[in-house]
């Protein structure tokens, strides 16, 4: 990169979660941690060339929001892909470079715990959060990581949707690229000498960064014993999550400062409709972290959000 233009990102507005079965996906996340359905894109076939793939695809999209509702929470995009059909696995490895996890922020774990797992989630790791407090790993029945933390604020009875975990390879390679797009640090913790996340005698460096609209965070760790490894994976049709949505003023402008500073993108910009949603048309393009990890521009006005009511 060869200068910094004005950093663009605002809010996430979604994560995107690539699976074979949208209502299997919603149907646990609605059980588990209170989501709510709120639009969905039917099934539908489109060009593929937009998310890096030759020719007609067939694929939808619902999407979720917490109890915040959705011009306050970021959402949970769950991608269903019919054509081509979905491939590998969700990251499982802790240690493996890319999006690992959706966090969620709750009051109290023992009523959380048992309400994911009689959802159908497993419990994959207890500890304590770098920053402080209960931290709980589960698979979801689908095999995606969710993170479980006891958090300050958090409403007893609800879920909020708190982080995106991602492993990165190099903080200092990826934290310049972070700041170019928004985001703010929080707080930075080292670990060493205990089990993080099921690996023993761990040392891992962690990154807390967010957007200046709103609280959700992005967890960045980079393992040093055992060393971080690998690349995000590359195929759309990937399953678990895959990539994430950033709100900016206007798609078209940022884009053009950030080719014009040197940043490279997948594509130009393109105008894209949401069928089956009260969503107008909006312009979109993607670009990828330093690891590979998809960010997607989204052009949305500050006025379509509300306040946060917790607060955060």
């Amino acid at each position: 990169m060869a200068s910094t233009p004005t950093p663009p990102s605002r809010r996430f507005l979604h994560i995107c979660y690539c699976c074979d079965d949208t209502d299997a996906v919603i149907s646990f996340y609605e059980k588990a941690f209170g989501l709510k359905e709120v639009m969905r894109n039917p099934l539908h076939p489109s060009d593929g060339s937009l998310l890096g793939i030759d020719g007609e695809i067939v694929s939808g999209a619902a999407f979720a929001y917490d109890w915040r509702g959705p011009r306050v929470s970021p959402s949970v995009e769950v991608q269903e892909w019919v054509s081509p059909t979905m491939i590998d696995e969700p990251i499982s490895d802790p240690t493996r470079v890319g999006m690992q996890a959706l966090g969620f922020a709750v009051g109290d774990m023992k009523s959380a715990l048992d309400q994911a797992c009689a959802a159908g989630a497993t419990i994959v790791w207890r500890g304590v959060a770098p920053w402080g407090g209960e931290w709980v790993t589960l698979s979801d029945p689908f095999g995606t990581r969710v993170d479980v933390v006891v958090d300050a604020g958090a409403n007893d009875s609800a879920a909020r949707m708190r982080h995106l975990r991602i492993t990165v390879a190099d903080l200092e390679t990826s934290l310049p690229w972070y700041s170019g797009m928004g985001f703010v640090e929080v707080s930075r913790h080292g670990v060493e000498g205990h089990e993080v996340l099921g690996v023993v005698d761990a040392k891992v460096d962690v990154m807390r960064l967010r957007l200046p609209d709103e609280a959700f965070e992005v967890v960045l760790m980079q393992w040093m014993t055992p060393k971080s490894h690998g690349r995000h994976p590359v195929p759309a049709n990937t399953a678990g999550l895959y990539r994430t949505a950033v709100g900016v003023d206007d798609t078209r402008v940022s884009y053009r400062e950030f080719v014009d500073a040197g940043w490279e993108f997948q594509r130009e910009p393109r105008q894209v409709e949401l069928e089956g949603t009260a969503v107008p048309d909006m312009w979109i393009c993607f670009l990828d972290d330093p690891d590979g990890v998809p960010y997607e521009f989204v052009q949305r006005p500050r006025e379509a959000f509300r306040p946060d009511p917790t607060g955060l």
